[in-house]
């Protein structure tokens, strides 16, 4: 793209004419893969808003990475904001870096907080729900998790988002179905913040609002005696009072 100059390591390439508007971009998770580098320096023509950065950007990413956000300053960033010299501006991966949020394989925990971890983050709460003994007093041999999957993927993607932005935070989730055994994981969660008490809000939320919206239910498995499933029924699927 014409008039945009870039730096590399710290060092600047000659702009004819004019001062440009000089931002860091910093990158996370695959973002960082792409692009082989967790930050840049970036000259940008003046007047240049978020909306044309993103377009910038998305070529510089290319197919491989076809869906980010742009936070600006440790806030999620506005398409119409005009970009000012010395703008921070971080490449905000989807959730988990793409990857699917629900699934049989075990959780990665150090994937998680990998794929939120970055130099503008001082904090991580990381959330590990574990399969336990007992339930209610009865004993338990293992957990059968079951799931809408394209509903369930949707809904903790959209849990994740809604908490990112009202924390200004990154989240990372992954919630196993199948049979698990006693202290197995069924769900981890990392998020990461500026600061703790940011960090420990969002990871809070993430869980109960999977435990209140996502359509993902447990089925208790004793070690005699039939399964007997249990959970809460999300919202949507309650059915409405009868009318006097």
């Amino acid at each position: 793209m014409t008039g945009i100059y870039r730096y590399a390591e710290g060092a600047a390439m000659a702009a004819p004419g004019g001062l440009p508007v000089r931002v860091k971009v910093l990158y996370f998770a695959h973002a960082r893969s792409v692009r082989g580098t967790p930050e840049e320096i970036l000259d940008l023509p003046a007047g240049m808003h978020v909306r044309d950065l993103h377009v910038m950007l998305q070529g510089l990413l290319g197919d491989a990475f076809p869906d980010f956000q742009l936070a600006r300053n440790a806030a999620y960033a506005v398409a119409d904001d005009e970009l000012r010299d010395g703008d921070e501006i971080a490449v905000i991966p989807p959730v988990s870096g793409g990857a699917p949020l629900i699934g049989r394989d075990s959780v990665d925990l150090p994937r998680l907080i990998a794929a939120v971890s970055g130099p503008d983050m001082g904090a991580i709460s990381v959330f590990l729900g574990t399969v336990r003994n007992e339930f209610e007093g009865r004993p338990t041999a293992a957990l059968h998790y079951d799931a809408y999957g394209e509903m369930a993927e949707r809904e903790l993607r959209d849990i994740a988002e809604s908490a990112e932005k009202r924390h200004g935070c990154r989240i990372a989730l992954y919630h196993r179905i199948g049979t698990l055994q006693l202290e197995e994981a069924s769900v981890g969660i990392a998020a990461a913040a500026p600061h703790r008490a940011e960090a420990f809000a969002a990871c809070r939320e993430v869980i109960e609002e999977i435990k209140r919206r996502a359509p993902i239910w447990k089925r208790e498995i004793p070690p005699a005696g039939e399964p007997v499933w249990h959970g809460e029924t999300p919202p949507a699927a309650r059915l409405p009072e009868p009318q006097a």
